[in-house]
């Protein structure tokens, strides 16, 4: 009965010392099954993967292919996602983004500017103000406020939004 009880205590304590073990640089948070990413590099070119340390790897994504997120993680305060086991896009060639499909109603007093993913506003493209748009996904500033996309990276920031009809979706 006692080498049963020193077995399990030994295994408790060398559980436990994994959960102290020294923290990486890299911290990772979990994001929901939802988000993707989606390469785009200034050059159009594929996108280098990288290592949690930050290494670039011998791999790379098609510019503008559509990959799933597990992790965000912020490698030297830049946000990289995961998107293999042991391989992470640099925020730098990528955008992350969460499938939200609703049809929106813009403000109805005014046009509307838009944006790209980048989140720099178009100087050749307003929406009308009143019109309805079918959205289906929402990209986040780096303080959270949501833009939602109603074109191919044409987006309209939610505080322009005045109504809101979400839709079903069998993603």
């Amino acid at each position: 009965m006692k080498k049963n009880a020193i077995v399990l205590l030994a295994m408790a304590l060398l559980s436990t010392s994994a959960a102290v073990a020294p923290a990486a640089t890299a911290q990772a948070q979990s994001v929901s099954s939802n988000y993707k990413v989606e390469v785009s590099t200034d050059s159009n070119a594929d996108a280098t993967l990288y290592n949690a340390s930050g290494e670039k790897t011998s791999n790379s994504l098609d510019d503008s292919s559509t990959w799933s997120v597990s992790n965000v993680t912020k490698i030297d305060g830049k946000d990289y996602y995961q998107v293999s086991a042991n391989e992470f896009l640099s925020s730098d060639d990528s955008f992350l983004y969460k499938k939200r499909p609703e049809i929106i109603k813009v403000a109805t007093d005014h046009e509307v500017s838009v944006y790209n993913h980048k989140f720099e506003e178009s100087s050749k493209l307003k929406l009308q103000a009143g019109t309805k748009w079918y959205s289906d996904t929402a990209i986040y500033t780096a303080d959270g406020m949501p833009f939602l996309r109603v074109a191919p990276d044409t987006y309209v920031a939610m505080f322009d939004v005045v109504e809101q009809s979400f839709t079903s979706s069998v993603n």
